[in-house]
């Protein structure tokens, strides 16, 4: 039985996934438009802290007509600005989506390639298999294998979602970036998401009364000027109510197909996912240690043979 050899180091290198880098065998898009992306997430964030602190937005106690606690009125004269806060959004999501066109483009094209119909070049993010295989069949059969399984392992079809679960990360991204590019704006909205409230001194009809006081808060209710957002239940009647002091602090709220999502939670979601997948679709999955390969002493010489050629035309990043 002949003796089992281990592979060299340039055997056991063939093995290895491909390894996409940006400006060395790779272009740099994807990764340029993932970290403006990144910079227009933080636009968004500070525009929402700089208008929170110059807003003259407050919370009103007013006494309820049945006289049993006070309603907690918004008050912002100066309306949200929902039509900014939506082109920010609509900008960060754009950058993450192209971030992938670009990668599948790069694939393409990899190694001097070029696909027979460019126009159809663009990352698949599909739901439907049946969807995939035709995509296949168009564009895709004509990567390297490594690169067609990469961008299968992308495909949400692979991931079993149940109801009332987040979408996967990049249906979402997909879905959202069509709304905001082809269809209209991004629904967004401001939702009270804590009250600082100092005073709520009641006097009571009855001042033997034993009152207890219960908060109640409507999350159903868009932050918006003149909107009852919550109430204070006095649980006695009240003839007065004293100087009351509410200070709100807020968190932008996306809807989109029946769901309301958390703006800056999902920002920070897509931020996080949209990068290991780029990660992944760059330089493939991690690979198992070969146990076949010789270890390499500290301070062994290791001989590595190299066959001298041309250099490869330049081509286009």
């Amino acid at each position: 039985m002949p003796e089992k050899t281990s592979p060299t180091l340039e055997e056991w290198a063939a093995t290895l996934p491909t390894t996409l880098v940006g400006g060395d065998n790779f272009t740099t898009w994807p990764d340029l438009k993932w970290a403006r992306a990144c910079s227009h997430i933080a636009i968004f964030e500070s525009r929402l802290q700089e208008w929170h602190a110059s807003a003259p937005m407050f919370v009103e106690g007013v006494m309820r007509e049945d006289r049993q606690g006070m309603d907690l009125v918004a008050r912002v004269p100066k309306g949200i600005p929902k039509h900014e806060w939506s082109l920010d959004l609509g900008d960060a999501l754009h950058c993450m989506r192209s971030a992938f066109d670009a990668v599948a483009w790069g694939m393409a094209h990899y190694d001097d390639a070029e696909p027979t119909k460019p126009k159809r070049v663009q990352f698949p993010i599909f739901d439907d298999e049946s969807r995939w295989d035709d995509a296949v069949r168009d564009w895709i059969s004509e990567l390297r294998p490594e690169f067609q399984a990469r961008l299968r392992l992308m495909q949400p079809f692979n991931y079993a979602s149940t109801s009332g679960s987040v979408p996967f990360g990049l249906s979402l991204l997909h879905d959202l970036d069509i709304q905001d590019k082809h269809k209209d704006m991004l629904d967004v909205s401001a939702n009270l998401n804590g009250l600082l409230m100092t005073g709520a001194i009641f006097e009571f009809e009855d001042h033997d009364a034993e009152a207890n006081l219960r908060l109640e808060m409507y999350d159903d209710v868009k932050f918006t000027d003149g909107a009852v957002v919550g109430t204070l239940h006095a649980g006695a009647t009240v003839s007065k109510v004293g100087k009351v002091l509410l200070r709100p602090t807020l968190r932008v709220l996306l809807s989109h197909q029946s769901r309301t999502y958390d703006a800056g939670w999902m920002l920070h979601h897509l931020r996080t996912e949209t990068r290991r997948y780029l990660d992944i679709l760059l330089g493939g999955l991690a690979r198992p240690d070969d146990e076949d390969v010789e270890d390499v002493e500290e301070g062994e010489e290791l001989s590595i043979s190299v066959e001298s050629s041309s250099a490869p035309a330049a081509t286009d990043a």
